[in-house]
């Protein structure tokens, strides 16, 4: 705690609390009263006084609990409140303020049971006090700052020349109350505006830089989720500063870190810093946990460069030959660091991936030739594929279908599927599906349906979310005869998105009455 900050405090307050101690409670359980160095500086908020605002209003507080039996971690359970020189508690699921006029540390430090009691109203024993439940801002003019809900939307597409006016309109009040989770969309629009001020202001660039750092540390520690909307901020104050959001964006543990803003932040940065590469190969070189985030971030960020519209990031990236060559030999380097670590650095389904991506270029340029019918090009790049990686499912697959087509035969390509699927990786789930699916089909195409039936269904069982697999299995039921199923898994197909004819005629038949059938 800032030394300055102890000297506004209570002089009682501060002499009394050179050590904390628990206060126990008869209906809420014990309170830990927090040392005077442990206080925690914080601010709380009450509803809107009127219908007619729209936002609501804000004031400083020092809180005095740390852990609760009941509540976790409860600082606000019992504050002082500087701006209105009185005691208070504040409570967290009704924004309710309560404050304790005329009371001083020194006539409360006796029983401060039924002061922390007061929010439950469940104290019940002889010592009563009087609180109040603030409602009004007007009895303590100036203590409280009006934020408004709307600053998040009106910094959204703010231009240039609207910048001041809204630091004008919002900044002081905002400032004043750093580290509150219920701000952190205001301290992020922030961070937008000064970005716009600094990109279109040279002269002040460094100004509005020291800024956005500033208002970035307003977040509360480890309540950052704001890398996807700010990755070009982050990128433009500095690489080392793009690299201390990524590196601590990593530490959270995303379960899928790419979608949730570290290929926005790797873009960005690769956009603006062109030897940035030395610096992510450094870090994942340091921290191998961090090493195959890292290539899957680089993935997406190089997919959506290539394949994503109407996204700036992307965009800006795909006119960048030169970052974008950088990103695919950085992806390179990685995938060899990963491949070439000693056992157990990775999983097993982590260096699938790894092995699996690497053949995936020759495995869609293989399906292109077969598109094209140009069997022979097709197959030289699936034996490269499978020279690479032999139990890649996908590669497998592809494999197993130009034995079909080439041959001419659905026997051949139903023995070859199921050579295939003995060696097909496990953790491939798209790949072994696939050939389930293939399987059925032949099998279908000879009318065998029963086995056809079998083998959709280990499609579905294996890819559940894909709706051509349910439609076929519907599809195969129906030969068969058996409509209440084939009726369910149309449905089902349907509701995931299929629009396959069959799977309508069946539901179109469904709906006959049983005359019409």
């Amino acid at each position: 705690m800032n030394q300055t900050k102890i000297i506004d405090l209570p002089a009682d307050l501060v002499a009394d609390l050179s050590t904390g101690r628990r206060i126990t409670t008869t209906q809420e359980g014990w309170f830990n009263l927090v040392p005077i160095n442990e206080v925690i500086f914080t601010s709380v908020q009450i509803d809107p006084f009127s219908s007619e605002e729209n936002g609501q209003y804000y004031t400083n507080a020092v809180g005095l609990i740390g852990n609760t039996e009941a509540y976790g971690f409860y600082p606000e359970a019992l504050l002082w409140l500087p701006r209105l020189q009185v005691y208070g508690a504040w409570d967290s699921s009704h924004e309710e303020l309560y404050v304790f006029p005329d009371q001083t540390w020194t006539s409360m430090k006796a029983n401060l049971v039924p002061f922390i009691e007061a929010q439950w109203e469940s104290y019940e024993g002889k010592e009563k006090i009087k609180y109040s439940t603030l409602k009004r801002p007007g009895k303590y003019p100036g203590a409280f700052d009006f934020i408004s809900y709307g600053i998040s939307n009106e910094a959204k597409e703010i231009r240039y020349n609207q910048c001041l006016a809204f630091l004008k309109k919002h900044e002081e009040a905002v400032l004043r109350h750093p580290k509150c989770i219920s701000l952190e969309d205001a301290y992020t629009a922030f961070a937008k505006v000064y970005y716009v001020l600094g990109i279109n202001d040279s002269n002040k660039e460094n100004e509005w830089k020291e800024k956005c750092k500033t208002i970035f540390d307003y977040h509360p520690e480890n309540r950052f989720h704001h890398e996807k909307e700010t990755a070009a901020v982050c990128s433009w104050i500095s690489a080392d500063f793009g690299i201390q959001i990524f590196q601590k964006f990593l530490d959270k543990g995303e379960k899928k870190p790419e979608y949730a803003g570290g290929a926005d932040l790797l873009s960005a940065l690769f956009n603006d810093h062109p030897t940035i590469d030395l610096q992510i190969e450094k870090l994942a070189v340091e921290n191998p946990k961090y090493t195959y985030v890292i290539v899957r971030c680089l993935e997406t960020a190089k997919k959506w460069a290539l394949t994503v519209i109407n996204d700036k990031l992307a965009a800006k990236l795909k006119e960048n030959s030169s970052a974008l060559n950088s990103i695919s030999e950085l992806i390179l380097r990685l995938r060899k660091a990963i491949l070439s670590a000693p056992d157990g650095t990775y999983s097993e389904n982590e260096i699938h991936q790894v092995r699996s991506q690497n053949v995936m270029d020759r495995v869609v340029k293989g399906w292109e030739h077969i598109k094209k019918k140009e069997y022979s090009q097709a197959e030289e790049l699936v034996r490269s594929a499978l020279a690479d990686y032999p139990e890649d499912a996908q590669a497998l697959f592809l494999d197993a279908r130009l034995y079909w087509l080439s041959s001419n035969s659905p026997e051949a390509g139903i023995e070859r599927a199921r050579e295939n699927l003995k060696i097909a990786s496990r953790f491939d789930h798209y790949g072994v599906a696939s050939l389930y699916n293939l399987l059925g089909c032949g099998l279908g195409e000879l009318s065998r349906y029963d086995e056809s039936r079998i083998a959709f269904e280990q499609a579905v069982e294996t890819n559940p979310q894909d709706p051509m697999y349910v439609a076929n299995l519907a599809e195969i039921w129906w030969k068969l005869e058996r409509k209440d199923n084939a009726a369910k898994y149309a449905h089902k197909a349907k509701s995931l998105g299929s629009k396959a004819e069959f799977v309508e005629m069946i539901l179109k038949e469904m709906k006959k009455p049983d005359e019409a059938r």
